[in-house]
């Protein structure tokens, strides 16, 4: 009997890890979709750019999650690591958008990180 339980809850522990990292995928690919939304609508992206966009902000996602797992939070080199990889991939986006749709794109960010910080202040 005691076998039986453990197993029915080995079982449920399973299928509940499973259900979890399928909504993590899930909720990934919907805030990607949004941001690709997003920047059409700012950006007035074509559907071909549109694709592209997606490709690369789902190729960035795996990219961090990637260096993430390997390296702890709080070291100077992961810190490193991630502006290495940030300013690579601004690179690859003003390839993918231009010039002149990059610098919309960055001062789209600059409001949106201005009105974060007017939000802080307030608090």
């Amino acid at each position: 009997m005691k076998k039986y339980l453990i197993l029915m809850l080995s079982v449920a522990f399973i299928c509940i890890l499973s259900v979890s990292a399928q909504e993590k995928a899930k909720n990934t690919t919907s805030i990607i979709e949004k941001r690709v939304e997003k920047m059409a609508m700012e950006l007035s992206l074509t559907d071909a750019e549109k694709a592209k966009v997606k490709v690369l902000l789902e190729k960035q996602n795996n990219d961090y999650d990637k260096l993430k797992s390997g390296l702890t939070p709080e070291s100077e080199d992961t810190k490193v690591k991630l502006k290495e990889l940030h300013k690579t991939q601004n690179e690859e986006l003003k390839k993918l958008l231009g010039n002149e749709k990059y610098a919309k794109y960055n001062e789209n960010r600059a409001q949106e990180k201005a009105k974060v910080e007017a939000a802080k202040a307030k608090m």
